[in-house]
């Protein structure tokens, strides 16, 4: 005949506390994992060196403008929308920021990025996600004129947004600015910038785009109030990887 064993029995309050103590031991593991990939999701800016850009910056109604003293009147501008989140923005982002940034650089485009935060969820202006901080932060630090930390910055979180859009929060962007070279005080500013200050941004920037377009995605090229690339664009061959080219011919 079995022994069927008695959970309240001696033996069972072992059984009990082994348990236990392998599920303190699994917490303090998946703590650890949780704390590492933090630490190292910020740590790897520091072995990263800032890249030199002949460019300014300015801040205004949720446009970030980055412009040459090239630039003459008459050069061709657009409105850049992205999502800090959004993997099609980090796709574009990669393949065309060499281009955009000669063509800044050479006095032969003005580009206006506006930032957005509906990947956070439908109701804009009442997010915190990391779409949101991440408007929130570089719109602060754009407001600081320090074009060098804001590109490589920017750079940055597009090209590690897989890492970054999941463990990232306003301070660890910060700190991020810092290593490429952010002064104290901006660093201190982004620190302390309100998440709501995200929110006012992108719904600024989800509003001209609605009202411009009749409706909001990223990432969006607008000349002009119109897509780029238009419809003509698309039947000769032409993509919005191509758009640098397209706006600039």
């Amino acid at each position: 005949m079995s022994k069927v064993t008695d959970p309240n029995a001696k033996g069972g309050n072992g059984f009990i506390w082994g348990v236990g103590v392998l599920l303190v031991i699994i917490a303090v593991v998946i703590g650890y994992i949780v704390w590492n990939g933090k630490q190292s999701s910020t740590d790897s800016v520091d072995a990263l060196e800032a890249k030199d850009v002949n460019m300014s910056m300015e801040y205004n109604d949720g446009a970030i403008t980055l412009k040459s003293e090239s630039a003459k009147k008459g050069t061709p501008e657009v409105d850049l929308y992205e999502d800090f989140a959004c993997p099609h923005c980090a796709e574009l982002a990669q393949a065309t920021d060499g281009d955009m940034q000669k063509a800044i650089e050479d006095g032969k485009l003005i580009v206006h990025v506006r930032t957005l935060n509906f990947l956070d969820g439908e109701d804009i202006e009442n997010q915190e996600g990391y779409s949101t901080k991440a408007a929130a932060a570089m719109s602060e630090l754009a407001k600081s004129g320090d074009i060098k930390t804001y590109w490589n910055l920017r750079d940055y979180m597009l090209q590690n947004q897989q890492k970054v859009a999941t463990s990232w929060d306003i301070k660890d962007i910060a700190d991020a600015a810092k290593e490429f070279g952010a002064d104290d005080d901006v660093v201190d500013s982004i620190k302390d910038v309100d998440v709501k200050q995200g929110n006012k941004v992108a719904k600024t920037n989800y509003d001209k785009l609605n009202k411009e377009t009749g409706s909001v995605s990223s990432p969006r090229i607008i000349k002009d109030g119109k897509d780029v690339p238009s419809e003509a664009d698309q039947k000769a061959g032409k993509n919005l990887g191509d758009w640098v080219e397209i706006v600039t011919k």
